[in-house]
């Protein structure tokens, strides 16, 4: 599970949020209010860097060219003027900005959902960060053999009408390593 929890600052017809509201080379929670925290139930990749099931509070370090920082810090009960120092606990990785649509109030959202994960990127003003995050899938897509056997085997069908009505066709269910497979 993952839980994103953040307040939405507006942009309030402000042109470039990034360098005037948001200043460059400075630490900045993605959110208002309280940091913007983001909580995994279980151990997870962000940008293949390894993030310990917990709670962490999100800072993004802005720079005018270059990839820009994040930091996932475990201290996640901050004001948005708390910026955490840097320590060995922390999640660091760089991110490249990218542009987007205007966005007027600032927005986590969660897309490319799949077993092993999904992106969760911010957006603000015409700026895109996404972060990818990436789990050991708990859902299973081996079958046990037992459970398998009623559908093993040769299955033989033919069209009525039409040009391939002569053909008959089979197709056969096969169970190897774990995995159903299907061939005609």
């Amino acid at each position: 599970r993952l839980t994103l929890e953040y307040s939405r600052p507006r942009a309030r017809s402000r042109d470039s949020l990034f360098g005037k509201t948001v200043t460059w080379g400075e630490g900045w929670t993605p959110g208002a209010n309280w940091a913007t925290t983001l909580e995994v139930s279980k151990d997870v990749r962000v940008n293949g860097r390894p993030l310990p099931t917990g709670k962490y509070s999100v800072w993004i370090v802005v720079r005018k060219e270059g990839a820009w920082t994040v930091v996932l810090d475990p201290k996640h009960r901050r004001y948005h003027t708390m910026h955490p120092d840097s320590t060995a606990e922390q999640v660091r990785f760089d991110v490249v900005p990218g542009a987007t649509p205007f966005t007027e109030a600032l927005t986590w959202s969660f897309s490319g959902l799949s077993p092993e994960g999904a992106t969760l990127a911010m957006e603000w003003g015409t700026i895109r960060v996404p972060l990818e995050i990436r789990v050991s899938s708990s859902f299973s897509l081996l079958t046990p053999a037992e459970n398998a056997a009623p559908f093993l085997g040769a299955y033989s069908f033919a069209w009525s009408g039409g040009p391939e009505s002569s053909k008959p066709i089979t197709l056969f269910v096969t169970h190897e390593n774990g995995k159903i497979s299907t061939f005609a």
